[in-house]
């Protein structure tokens, strides 16, 4: 631990440790540009003229929860890493607050708009009418499966799947096979706890970063308040490989890459701690 620890040190000391995180901070924003292409491709699917804008702020729940992360994960960057030791302004402070309320609200509103689409997909499910999806033929509706959207159209309903039964998805002009309903129930629950996991994260370190501002360095807060990231990203990254295996690499892909950005914030966290116990033992040598 102790050699691993040094690297550690090293890196956080090092030059290249801005250029990592730089990297990192490109790589989220294009992570970013291609959930805000996926949320308007699936609206050409799931939303019909008759939508209201708060249906279209569902649709775009992805890429405002992405805003959101993004934005108060350079917040608790500049909290500490750079401000960790003059601290913000009083104007500042205030505005900063101001500013994860509305982050913390915006992912609040995503954990809700998951949680409404958990509690849909897991209620009654009406059996479509249709026995052949060629029935459905370009009448606006179209297949879904493993979050994949098939337009059924004459062109294509031939070589879309065939079953017993087909479903319609709650709020939706999207029909599905058994076994589509039951996977789509299953990555809703995965959303929901993702998203639930990833809310107390941020909370966590907002604790965190307040109590280190106050001095506290140790004790059962601080333990606590580690070994519940730690599961908290334990819990994330399996739920990552299960989006994988699912064959949505892109999703575990994304979480990585914040699990790295909040592990950046560790080691911010750890060298301010650092440096406020150095600075009593320095006072108490005086």
């Amino acid at each position: 631990m102790i050699p691993f620890r040094a690297a550690i040190i090293a890196l956080y000391e090092g030059p290249a440790y801005l250029w990592i995180k730089a990297a990192l901070y490109t790589l989220l924003l294009l992570n970013f540009g291609y959930y805000l292409v996926e949320d308007w491709s699936r609206t050409s699917f799931s939303l019909t003229s008759a939508a209201s804008f708060y249906d279209w702020v569902r649709e775009f729940n992805t890429s405002l929860d992405e805003v959101a992360w993004f934005t108060l994960l350079l917040i608790f960057e500049l909290e500490t890493y750079l401000l960790d030791e003059s601290g913000w302004t009083p104007r500042a402070a205030r505005i900063v607050v101001m500013i994860k309320l509305i982050t913390f609200f915006l992912i609040g509103h995503t954990l809700y708009v998951n949680l409404l689409a958990l509690m849909e997909i897991l209620g009654p499910v009406a059996p479509s009418a249709a026995s052949d999806l060629c029935d459905l033929a370009d009448t606006g509706r179209s297949w879904l499966f493993n979050l994949d959207y098939t337009s059924i159209t004459v062109q294509t309903c031939d070589a879309l799947p065939r079953t017993d039964q087909y479903w319609e998805i709650p709020n939706e002009p999207v029909v599905t096979s058994t076994a589509g309903l039951e996977l789509a129930r299953t990555l809703a629950w995965c959303d929901f706890m993702e998203t639930a996991a990833w809310l107390s994260v941020g909370a966590a370190m907002e604790v965190a970063i307040r109590i280190t501002d106050r001095g506290v360095t140790s004790g059962l807060v601080v333990t606590a308040l580690s070994w519940l990231k730690f599961g908290l990203y334990a819990l994330i990254l399996a739920l990552g490989v299960y989006w994988a295996y699912c064959g949505h690499w892109v999703y575990l892909w994304d979480e990585v890459l914040w699990i790295f950005g909040f592990a950046f914030l560790e080691l911010n966290l750890d060298g301010w701690r650092g440096e406020i116990d150095n600075a009593e033992h320095d006072s108490v040598k005086r």
